[in-house]
């Protein structure tokens, strides 16, 4: 097995992390590795998708709550 030498710069949405490692009882980094194709399970075009629908959702209420 060879370890990827790819970097990742990516910023994930923890909240967003958490719900989905919770629905499905997976750990995060399960899940992460399921958003960036590491892990190729039959259901990771839904986490996927499923992810960022939950990222927008919380970037639309952060946007929309007056401070």
């Amino acid at each position: 097995m060879s370890k990827s030498i790819k970097k990742n710069n990516r910023k994930w949405n923890v909240p967003a992390l958490k719900a989905l490692a919770s629905k499905y009882d997976f750990s995060t980094r399960y899940i992460k590795q399921c958003i960036t194709g590491d892990r190729n399970p039959i259901f990771a075009d839904r986490i996927k998708s499923e992810y960022s629908v939950i990222v927008n959702q919380l970037k639309e209420v952060l946007d929309n709550e007056e401070i």
